[in-house]
């Protein structure tokens, strides 16, 4: 491993990251490495669960846990495949489950899309990239995180997976912040836990006819990775197709992922939070329903989780969403919330809503300056400073 100099910049990030909370990552997936599609015991899908939880909420979460597996699962493991095909037992489990103090982080890969890449080549290289993807969006939001896996193979090749990711973690972390072991689910209430998501998760995208699964756990859901990102919106209602416009979703998905691209790994806390508001929106236009707004009070109960502070709505508007679009990130917003837009009526909602704000401030300027050169026969126009150009050429 590379010698890592220290400078002044990383002792004030970690002045910085020293307030933040610690969070640990209970990790389990479904699907495996196979990429003999032909057999029915082969997914075309990998999927990682990482369920959040911060330290002083872990006690009473694995409490909490236990109480589910006594009422569901006679006090034995909790497991996913135990469910099996009985979805109306699923979705009792998962009413249950929505009750906990906790946050899911999901990385989907689909690996038809990338048969004929060399990832299909060794089985440690597949394990060891997809977990790095994941990995890196976790450490990105989680400054300070303790990783927790469910075992994979042998001891040989957890130690030198474990390895890996050391190898591959943030390294200016001063204080070693950055945990990662294996742990086995029969001693993790939390990865029983994350078993039960992932796996419901990959019932619902496995089987046409199983019940929404994902858009039932979405309210616990923080952030979806995808591999290869396609962008594409999952769920477009029939009815409403008509109304999607690919022009302007993709104008706006673009510039979105291209803020959260370029600034996904800054310190700021400000710059965090408008990354996060951004895969909020994301999330929603790709896998819930994209002509839905989310609304202010769900923004805010998510963002809450990135920080030590609280965000307020004045604190969404001013310091995420009005710097946001000073960067030339197009967002919709309405008296329902925000969202990214997917057609001209969502462009048209906003420039609407700002109108009613706008407009009356524009008019009430120029009544002043109305007022100002009938008093002074044209001789003093107030809009001839330097500063209120713009309004003079705009009344003119």
């Amino acid at each position: 491993m590379e010698q890592y100099q220290i400078s002044l910049d990383d002792i004030e990030r970690q002045n910085i990251l020293g307030n933040e909370p610690i969070r640990y990552a209970f990790i389990d997936e479904f699907g495996g490495f196979g990429f003999d599609f032909s057999k029915p015991s082969t997914s075309k899908l990998f999927i990682l669960c990482a369920t959040i939880v911060k330290s002083e909420d872990l006690e009473e979460l694995s409490q909490k846990i236990v109480g589910i597996r006594n009422k569901f699962f006679s006090k034995s493991e909790m497991k996913s495949s135990n469910i099996g095909s009985d979805d109306r037992r699923r979705t009792v489990i998962l009413t249950d489950v929505l009750q906990l103090n906790f946050r899911s982080v999901l990385f989907i890969a689909n690996k038809e899309d990338f048969y004929s890449s060399a990832l299909t080549n060794y089985k440690q290289t597949f394990y060891k990239y997809m977990h790095k993807l994941l990995y890196e969006t976790l450490y990105r939001v989680y400054p300070k995180l303790k990783i927790y896996a469910d075992q994979l193979g042998d001891d040989e090749f957890r130690n030198g997976f474990k390895k890996y990711v050391e190898n591959n973690r943030p390294k200016y972390n001063l204080l070693n912040d950055y945990d990662f072991n294996f742990v086995d689910s029969k001693d993790s209430n939390v990865v029983q836990l994350s078993d039960i998501i992932v796996g419901s998760i990959a019932r619902h995208l496995n089987e046409p006819n199983a019940p929404n699964f994902l858009e039932i756990l979405k309210g616990k859901i923080q952030h979806i990775e995808y591999f290869p990102n396609k962008g594409t919106p999952q769920n477009i209602p029939t009815d409403l197709a008509a109304k999607f416009d690919n022009q302007i979703y993709s104008l706006s998905y673009d510039l979105a992922t291209s803020y959260i691209d370029k600034n996904c790994r800054s310190d700021d806390n400000e710059v965090r939070l408008r990354v996060g508001f951004l895969k909020i929106l994301l999330f929603e236009v790709q896998n819930g329903n994209p002509f839905k707004y989310v609304t202010s009070n769900q923004i805010i109960g998510i963002l809450n989780e990135y920080v030590d502070f609280k965000v307020t709505r004045d604190h969404l508007y001013r310091r995420i969403v009005a710097p946001l679009r000073d960067d030339k990130v197009i967002i919709a917003s309405s008296n329902q919330g925000y969202k990214i837009p997917v057609n001209t009526d969502d462009i048209y909602t906003y420039l609407n809503q700002t109108n009613i704000i706008v407009s009356p401030m524009l008019h009430r300027i120029e009544i002043c300056r109305d007022l100002i050169k009938t008093k002074t026969d044209n001789q003093l126009d107030v809009l001839d400073h330097i500063a209120y150009l713009k309004y003079k050429k705009y009344f003119d």
